[in-house]
């Protein structure tokens, strides 16, 4: 109950500046959490006859990457919005990059000792390499720019992240922008936001430069972009996350069952490679 009463203060703080969410709603009793009689727990929230957003509309993206620069503007610094409590700190992205990049040659190890290799464990016996070494590269990248300083700041700022700011959780009412499932907001720099919608977009969208530069454009005509961020989302992009994220399902999974799943996220991460680094050379 005690995160829902800090939720309630955040949404009547951006319902008073004008922000539209799915808040949550107290019961009779006052409180946020209802316990049924069979023990399990409930929370209430409002609702919308909606529309989801689309990756493949602009127009839409454009507008969420603009609600995204209203809001980081308005949460640049709460320090004052709660006597007491608050969020935690979110992910630091450099303690993100070095666990997965460990889980990357954990699983090279493991790819390179492994007997009767599949055609999936061939194709990654093949590329892990190249890609443990991009990875590295963008650990050194975020390594060399302000991110330290940028995380410690947003800490000591107390500037608040949705969390999970990707059209999943992003709907559109007359126009209007309606953010939801806000239950992963934290105390993390504004970038790491801006980061996920914009890799998760540019990914269903084949890397479309001009697109890219269309919602970075239109994010940082709100809220302009300091040179330090810049590198910052430039040293993250750079970190082949998509990759990871395969390997790390397979690895993950049962092995005796071979997963053709697998192999064709593969082979379209493989085939975006050219233009996620034009994109990001572009910047």
């Amino acid at each position: 109950d005690e995160k829902m009463k800090t939720m309630s203060v955040f949404y009547d703080f951006l319902e008073k500046n004008h922000f539209i969410t799915d808040r949550v709603v107290a019961n009779k009793e006052g409180k946020y959490v209802t316990v049924s009689e069979d023990g399990y727990t409930y929370i209430l929230k409002k609702w919308f006859d909606a529309e989801d957003c689309s990756n493949s509309n602009p127009r839409q993206l454009i507008l969420a990457v603009e609600n995204l620069a209203e809001f980081h503007k308005l949460t640049e610094n709460t320090t004052g919005l709660f006597q007491e409590g608050g969020f935690h700190p979110g992910k630091n992205m450099r303690k993100v990059m070095e666990r997965h990049s460990a889980e990357i040659l954990r699983i090279k190890n493991y790819i390179k000792k492994r007997k009767n290799k599949n055609y999936f464990e061939m194709s990654l016996h093949n590329i892990i390499e190249e890609y443990y070494q991009q990875a590295t590269d963008a650990e050194q990248l975020l390594e060399q720019s302000d991110y330290k300083e940028i995380y410690e700041e947003s800490i000591a700022n107390k500037t608040i992240n949705h969390g999970c700011y990707n059209y999943h959780n992003i709907l559109f009412q007359n126009g209007q922008v309606i953010m939801v499932n806000m239950l992963k907001v934290n105390y993390a720099p504004a970038v790491q936001d801006l980061y996920d919608f914009l890799r998760k977009v540019m990914e269903k969208n084949n890397w479309d430069i001009p697109l890219g530069k269309t919602l970075l454009e239109a994010y940082s005509n709100i809220r302009p972009l300091s040179v330090r961020e810049f590198e910052v989302l430039k040293a993250i992009l750079s970190y082949p996350e998509k990759f990871w994220k395969i390997i790390n399902y397979y690895y993950n999974s049962n092995k005796a069952w071979y997963s053709e799943k697998n192999e064709d996220k593969l082979k379209q991460f493989r085939k975006q490679e050219k233009l996620r680094w034009k994109f990001i050379d572009n910047m």
